[in-house]
């Protein structure tokens, strides 16, 4: 890696832009909240762009200036949880080898997979999560004072609200073994929808050396990652205690991207069709309104896994 003047000005910059954004967890209002989501887009855009000593010095950059101004504490969940993860996502991206070695073109390169990269950054998630509820001790008595706070929220926006013994214990339950899947799911669909953004906002600017890639066609996950899904998925249901909460939060991250790809093919197999907005729409809506329909993707995900042929006809050419 070549640290230049370009690339310590660019990654200072993005990095500061990330911390900017990243403000809004401590702010809590709604705009800042949204803006906060788009904390790893300019690590990734200084990464992808300007090389992969730009994504570092960038969330370098981001993680000081988060400690100065806010907390050391908070910016180490946030450098695990969003700058370290861009910056390992925007590097494997960047990876290629000559096609020469694979038996291709001479002049050819041969860019690290998007299924790997999917991969590779569920599992990062996965580990970061875990890490993070090992340093803010997440357990039973936490779950306890988020459940009661959460009912005492409940109980302030509607005074006729009395949540019975059975209600408490379900949603601590649920807080308990569900919250670190979501947390690390959610966490890997925000942290590829700003991949994507910043893929295409390097393009434009013609500064992205990795050829474009036909998301809807490639973006799965590696055949492996079945097994570690299963492996994780079982350890969730079976295990007990933190064994039960590390297996939850691998389970969710590689499901998140599982979803994706379920959702990938969905906008493959519509394209050229007329009805192709309205199926989008339709699979976007559900998904965001009904949980249980990201079942139905998660299938859909597995299945094009197992199948394990790769998509290369446009379903748009078809007669």
């Amino acid at each position: 890696m070549n640290y230049n003047s370009k690339h310590i000005g660019t990654g200072v910059l993005a990095g500061l832009a990330a911390a900017l954004l990243a403000s809004g967890v401590l702010v809590q209002s709604g705009l800042a909240m949204v803006l906060y989501v788009l904390t790893p887009l300019p690590i990734f855009i200084a990464a992808l762009g300007w090389g992969t000593a730009a994504g570092l010095i960038a969330a370098a950059t981001a993680s000081i200036a988060v400690a100065i101004f806010a907390a050391p504490m908070v910016a180490v969940l946030i450098a695990l949880t969003s700058f370290i993860p861009a910056a390992t996502g925007a590097y494997l991206a960047g990876l290629a080898r000559p096609a020469q070695e694979l038996g291709g073109p001479k002049d050819a390169l041969v860019w690290y997979p998007l299924p790997d990269i999917m991969f590779r950054l569920a599992l990062l998630i996965s580990v970061s999560f875990v890490i993070v509820g090992s340093i803010i001790g997440y357990g039973e008595e936490m779950v306890r004072e988020l459940t009661g706070a959460m009912i005492a929220s409940l109980q302030a926006s509607d005074p006729q609200f009395n949540a019975s013994d059975d209600f408490r214990e379900m949603l601590q339950q649920f807080l308990l073994f569900g919250l670190p899947a979501i947390q690390a799911a959610t966490s890997l669909m925000f942290l590829t929808a700003n991949f994507y953004l910043a893929l295409r906002i390097t393009e434009r600017s013609g500064v992205l050396r990795r050829p474009r890639d036909n998301w809807p066609a490639t973006l799965r996950m590696p055949r492996p990652a079945l097994l570690v899904f299963a492996l994780t998925f079982a350890g969730s249901m079976f295990l007990s205690g933190p064994a039960s909460m590390i297996a939850t939060t691998f389970a969710g991250a590689l499901a998140s991207g599982f979803i994706m790809a379920g959702l990938a093919i969905i906008h493959w197999r519509t394209r050229g069709a007329t009805w192709r907005p309205f199926a989008l729409w339709l699979a976007y809506f559900l998904l965001i309104i009904f949980a249980f329909s990201a079942l139905v993707f998660l299938v859909f995900g597995l299945l094009d896994t197992s199948r394990g042929a790769p998509l290369t006809k446009d379903p748009s050419q078809n007669s």
